[in-house]
């Protein structure tokens, strides 16, 4: 399962809402690096690199899946260590630490074993830095370290840890927290993280994806992500302003935006299996104290113990009727798909405004990439698909990287290349464009699951427990 989902899988570091699963998020045109579509505008990154190979720098940091955010001279990045949850700011040039500010959690949520406290990826502006975990909640930093503001929040509950990050606005601070019960989006004043408004999302289980602010400049709306639809959300009140229908029961990896579209690519085990039993039939089967609700030991084999954690969406230890027909609706409903959306409209606009849509190649936890007119999706096994943006053509489908493995990170791209890497550490290198033409399988010789930053020609790639700096030109040597 998805880090936390760490879907954010995005990369953040550029003012505008970046996205990037486990994902991050961003809004000032002041940041460098990729764009909100995962592209890194004019910058370049080396094709070959590695621990020893155009390396110009690499330093030890927490545990952690967050994406590290690029703003002038500083990187950013969450963490988790003895029992802390960290923020810290390190020099570019040097490497150093320039600060680190710790905050006590509350008990640390449970999960996956790709799990972890500090999955989503901070959000910036020219000001500030704004850093969600689900243990704790919001908290504000200037750039020299100092506390701004803190707005703690309950730790959503989920089976696998809450990733969604957060996203700034011209005046507000997104924070989306989709659960098992109880999901909401809620928007905080970015000066003082006093609540501004919160929209309950009450048909909406557990989901890992980051918000979408449109358009990017002075947004209007914020798009999200979740089970079985795509829901924009007026910035002035939370009011939904138009949705789209045809969703996968669970998402997990980020909308995106380019040439004037919305484009989502989602897929999860759980889409298009055959209908469940009945109700009835499970409580013949397994009810032994016959109080009409069903325990975990009492739950026949089969999708209702398989799926027991998701069921149980109050965590009570009992499954009800009304939790278990509310997912059998879900998993009826629930289809897995890439489309691309015009976002404007009113209402629900499925029949009207979806300019194409696919079901092949679909990733799970990376977002889609959007680059120079065409769709890069990539799927767990290294599994490579390129799309025209317009018109959902493929112009290459579910094609070999070589590099085998589950995939976390987004794919991010920068002077007609393309990276993507893979959980166990190899970094693709790719041709921009068709045909897939590989250029380079790099090892990195740790676990990947953040989503890499690229910023003056200069690629940041966080591993399990190490901060890396490649450019071309750095040095190939033992470091």
């Amino acid at each position: 399962m998805p880090s936390g989902f760490l879907r954010l899988a995005w990369i953040l570091v550029t003012a505008l809402p970046i996205p990037g699963a486990h994902a991050a998020s961003s809004s000032w045109p002041g940041f460098r690096g990729p764009n909100r579509d995962g592209s890194a505008l004019d910058a370049d990154f080396p094709t070959h690199f590695g621990p020893h190979t155009n390396l110009v720098w690499k330093v030890s940091v927490p545990t952690g899946h967050s994406s590290p955010v690029i703003v002038g001279d500083r990187l950013f990045l969450t963490g988790y260590e003895n029992k802390s949850l960290t923020v810290l700011a390190v020099d570019r040039a040097t490497a150093g630490i320039v600060w680190r500010h710790n905050i006590e959690p509350r008990a640390i949520e449970s999960g996956s074993r790709f799990s972890h406290p500090a999955t989503a990826t901070p959000a910036a502006d020219e000001e500030r830095l704004v850093s969600y975990f689900a243990p704790f909640g919001l908290i504000a930093h200037d750039f020299a370290g100092n506390e701004l503001w803190r707005h703690p929040l309950p730790t959503p509950a989920t089976q696998h840890g809450a990733s969604s990050s957060p996203v700034i606005t011209d005046t507000l601070v997104i924070q989306l927290c989709d659960q098992d019960a109880d999901s909401y989006l809620a928007a905080f004043d970015k000066r003082d993280g006093s609540e501004v408004w919160r929209a309950k999302r009450p048909e909406f289980r557990r989901g890992f994806s980051t918000p979408l602010p449109w358009p990017a400049r002075h947004p209007e709306m914020i798009i999200v992500a979740g089970t079985l639809r795509l829901v924009a959300y007026n910035l002035a009140d939370g009011s939904e302003r138009w949705s789209v229908d045809g969703l996968p029961n669970e998402m997990v990896a980020s909308p995106t935006g380019g040439d004037g579209l919305v484009f989502l690519a989602g897929w999860t085990s759980g889409s298009g299996v055959a209908r469940m039993p009945t109700w009835e039939q499970l409580l013949a089967a397994g009810d032994t104290d016959k109080d009409g609700q069903l325990s975990r030991d009492e739950a026949p084999p089969g999708p209702l113990r398989h799926h027991f954690p998701y069921i149980d969406a109050n965590r009570d230890g009992k499954v009800s009727m009304t939790e278990y027909e509310s997912l059998a609706t879900i998993f009826d409903r629930s289809q897995n798909v890439a489309l691309a959306v015009r976002p404007d409209g009113g209402g629900n606009v499925t029949g009207t405004h979806v300019v194409w849509k696919q079901t092949r190649g679909l990733p799970y936890v990376p977002s889609p990439l959007h680059f120079e007119g065409r769709l890069y999706l990539v799927k767990n096994g290294g599994i490579a698909s390129c799309l025209d943006a317009r018109t959902g053509t493929f112009q290459y489908q579910e094609e070999r990287l070589g590099a085998i493995g589950d995939y976390y990170a987004s794919p991010v791209a920068g002077k007609g290349k393309i990276l993507a890497i893979s959980q166990p550490g190899t970094a693709v290198v790719y041709r921009a464009g068709a045909p897939l033409e590989v250029l380079a399988r790099n090892p990195l010789g740790e676990e990947v699951l953040a989503t890499p930053a690229i910023a003056d020609n200069t690629l940041y790639i966080r591993t399990l427990s190490t901060l890396f700096a490649f450019r071309e030109g750095g040095c190939t040597c033992d470091y």
